[in-house]
């Protein structure tokens, strides 16, 4: 992910499991800070835990943390 605003179209169209709690936090979390209201590092936090309760593989390959690819289970 580039952005939260990647993570967003990620959770709410590509997600593999729907109806999760830290998925639908995740996405409030992106939409927020869309409007200017939470830090880009909290919505990654957000987006990692929903990562892990779908069972999503992420690949933090930047060392500053601030490029991650989404890979769905198989």
């Amino acid at each position: 992910m580039r952005s939260p605003q990647d993570a967003l179209y990620a959770l709410v169209s590509d997600w593999p499991v729907n109806g999760g709690v830290h998925q639908q936090r995740a996405i409030d979390f992106c939409r927020a800070w869309l409007a200017g209201r939470m830090p880009a590092e909290t919505v990654r936090q957000a987006f990692i835990l929903a990562a892990l309760e779908a069972g999503v593989a992420i690949n933090d390959d930047d060392e500053d943390g601030a490029e991650a690819a989404v890979n769905p289970p198989v």
